[in-house]
């Protein structure tokens, strides 16, 4: 597993996800508004949430990360998933849990950072990531830093009974732009 990575921007930080970030996981991705944003179709529940966690809080092939403020408070969690080594990618997720801090230029510090970090530390080429065609500030966010998107998955998902397309968007390192004064520390 990779320890205890810190990275930290002009307005946030990131830090490993913890068992005491767990309520906040389970009360963010139960969030109606947040939700419409997920590819999630099931809630999450605190007890499995935490299995989950210790199932794979250890694993080489993610690291997950909680965004909390400068001051310390836990603003929404943030991961790279599926790093390969050898072929030097990885997926990347965020959600921005409290509402307050939407639009305020949060994910895009937040991915600017860790896509920083895993450039030069875990030396990947390349992250992607999945994004539902509406959700637009996903998009216009991840198209600022440099992602394009790649392909359309038609139908690939089904979310409250209903067959949904996914976007496949991918940043390669040299198409990379950092979002304000996002630099790893």
């Amino acid at each position: 597993m990779i320890r205890e990575p810190l990275m930290e921007g002009s307005q946030l930080r990131l830090r490993p996800l913890r068992e005491e970030d767990l309520p906040l996981k389970v009360k963010w991705y139960n969030d109606p508004d947040i939700r419409r944003t997920l590819l999630v179709d099931e809630f999450f529940d605190l007890d499995a949430t935490r299995q989950w966690f210790a199932g794979v809080k250890d694993l080489d092939t993610r690291l997950d990360l909680t965004i909390e403020t400068r001051e310390g408070r836990p603003v929404g969690l943030i991961s790279l998933l599926q790093i390969d080594s050898k072929n030097r990618t990885a997926e990347i997720i965020i959600v921005i849990g409290e509402k307050e801090y939407w639009g305020r230029g949060v994910m895009a510090e937040a991915e600017s950072l860790l896509i920083g970090w895993a450039f030069q530390q875990l030396a990947l080429d390349k992250i992607w990531a999945v994004a539902m065609p509406d959700n637009l500030a996903s998009l216009i966010t991840m198209k600022k830093i440099g992602f394009q998107i790649e392909g359309t998955l038609r139908q690939e998902a089904v979310k409250e009974g209903r067959r949904l397309d996914i976007l496949r968007l991918g940043l390669l390192k040299k198409d990379f732009k950092p979002a304000g004064k996002a630099g790893t520390s």
